[in-house]
């Protein structure tokens, strides 16, 4: 992506390209989140035996409680993703219909030149657009 040369931009970029990662990331999350509960709900319940009782199932246990912990881990990272793309959404719901069109653009990873060709804008129009959402994110 076309950053500034003076880096002033870098930041308003990189939160663009968290929210790019995030939304790719999350629906693979998500099917990951689905195949581990199909592991967990393949292993048999926790052993109820006396806790010095040698016919326990330790080794299912210890199956159980690794399935356990991925959802866990996995369950953590949706959330994290799900913020950003909550904070994204509500940040692009305070922009007008053409801020929210650049904005979007910009996301899936257009760059302006292509924006412009595409939409007969021209490029100081989009480059100031484009200033104008930066500008209220970092007022943010």
């Amino acid at each position: 992506m076309n950053q500034s040369k003076t880096g002033l931009n870098d930041s308003f970029y990189r939160w663009i390209d968290q929210v790019r990662r995030s939304k790719r990331k999350l629906p693979e999350l998500q099917e990951k989140l689905r195949f581990y509960n199909m592991k967990f709900i393949g292993y048999n319940g926790v052993s109820y035996e006396f806790s010095g009782s040698k016919s326990g199932n330790s080794k299912g246990d210890e199956n159980l409680l690794y399935w356990m912990d991925k959802i866990d881990a996995v369950n953590k990272e949706i959330q994290i993703l799900d913020e950003i793309i909550r904070k994204y959404d509500d940040f692009f719901e305070t922009l007008n219909v053409i801020e929210q069109k650049v904005l979007t653009q910009l996301v899936s990873l257009s760059s302006l030149k292509v924006m412009s060709v595409q939409s007969d804008v021209k490029m100081e129009s989009l480059i100031q657009i484009r200033t104008r959402i930066a500008n209220k994110w970092y007022r943010l």
